[in-house]
């Protein structure tokens, strides 16, 4: 039992150590359809820099070049697959907005803003592509959630950022984009992003009244900020391990059905602990001997045409046929045919005289009881397709 035990163990062990075994890059299915080794690694962190700009409402007034502003972003993340990401990304700086007063000309309104998001990126090329550690070019559309402070008058008075009552703003914001990774090396990339980030769902009540009958915090209501533009180039750099692994998935049916039998097997050997170390000796039990006689096969004994003597040379076969009646003490038949040739009543009667001749052999010549003969005629029975084989005395166990 212990080494039954040991064995389950072991194969169960080869099954956990075969599944998680990596194998080489090559020869893989696309991404989507390969396993990979999540441990360890795959961390990034993204320096951009590039523009921003306000759009919607009063600031399409203003030209588009001018609306252009340096907006920096910093973003932390870690790559879960070849295929899928998450990110923290930083961003902050001036957001002017514009619109046109009575006298038809555009005026600025000096806001600035710093948000906060949290990303999901997800690899197109790598999700419908075979893995490949060298590959040149990554498009990485992603979106993602978080948070919004915007501030008017250019941030000159910092005591009052954390107001209520100050001129300022907070929300709940959404971004939607894409990026362009060129690999550099092993652990730089040249990475290009543009995003559209929509910052007007408040979450604080008391906020600029862009569209009221009156600007409590802003000098116009005309201004709005709630549809920013951000395009930025950088550099990516990958931090720790940087390629992936591919594994075998596990199979959990087999590993469970192993722990099955292995759970088993100790609930086993806990109830044969219980019994005593030693059992009384129990008499050995002898079989009954059974002898076995095998039946007779079917033998022929063949004749003329239209005669009820036996052709020459049938001695073995009889002999054969008293010998398994001396033997085994089993009855046999004896049954006499004849071929289609003449009357059938005839034929009947010349099959009786044949089974009757070889019974009488028998009881004569090689001294078989009677009593275990059954001699039976069936005339022009057919027995086989050539007309002269049934011309014959079939003889098997009874």
């Amino acid at each position: 039992m212990k080494v039954k035990y040991l064995l389950l163990s072991l194969m169960g062990a080869m099954a956990l150590s075969a599944s998680a075994q990596t194998t080489a890059p090559e020869n893989q299915l696309p991404a989507r359809k390969t396993a990979f080794d999540r441990s360890g690694g795959h961390w990034f962190i993204t320096l951009q820099g590039g523009v921003s700009a306000q759009f919607i409402a009063g600031n399409e007034a203003q030209d588009i070049v001018k609306r252009l502003h340096v907006m920096p972003t910093l973003s932390i993340g870690k790559w879960h697959n070849p295929y899928f990401a998450t990110r923290l990304q930083l961003m902050a700086g001036p957001t002017p907005t514009y619109y046109k007063n009575a006298a038809n000309d555009i005026v600025t309104n000096n806001t600035a803003m710093a948000g906060a998001f949290f990303d999901f990126m997800f690899d197109v090329v790598n999700y419908y592509s075979k893995y490949n550690a060298k590959r040149v070019f990554h498009l990485v559309p992603f979106a993602g959630v978080g948070y919004n402070f915007k501030y008017y008058n250019e941030f000159k008075d910092f005591s009052s950022i954390f107001s209520m009552s100050a001129p300022y703003r907070h929300s709940v914001a959404a971004n939607v984009g894409a990026q362009m990774a060129f690999r550099l090396g092993k652990r730089v990339d040249f990475v290009l992003e543009a995003q559209a980030i929509y910052n007007n769902l408040n979450i604080v009540k008391k906020d600029f009244n862009y569209a009221g009958a009156s600007a409590t915090y802003m000098p116009n209501n005309a201004a709005y900020n709630g549809l920013l533009g951000v395009v930025t180039a950088g550099l990516n750099f990958n931090l720790g391990k940087v390629e992936w692994e591919t594994i075998t998935p596990m199979d959990m049916d087999l590993i469970n059905d192993l722990n099955g039998q292995i759970n088993s097997l100790r609930a086993e050997n806990a109830e044969l602990a219980k019994r005593p170390v030693s059992c009384p000796e129990c008499p050995e039990v002898v079989a009954p001997e059974t002898k076995v006689v095998a039946g007779l096969s079917e033998k022929a004994i063949t004749f003329k045409f239209d005669s009820d003597k036996l052709t020459p040379n049938q001695e073995i076969v009889l002999y054969e046929i008293a010998k398994f009646v001396k033997e085994s003490n089993q009855p046999i038949t004896v049954i006499g045919f004849a071929d289609v040739t003449g009357n059938a009543n005839y034929n009947l009667a010349l099959s009786e005289r044949r089974a009757k001749a070889v019974a009488n052999i028998l009881t004569t010549q090689y001294d078989v009881p009677s009593d275990m003969i059954n001699v039976e005629w069936q005339g022009e029975t057919e027995q086989f397709d050539t007309r002269a084989w049934n011309r014959v005395v079939i003889v098997r166990s009874k």
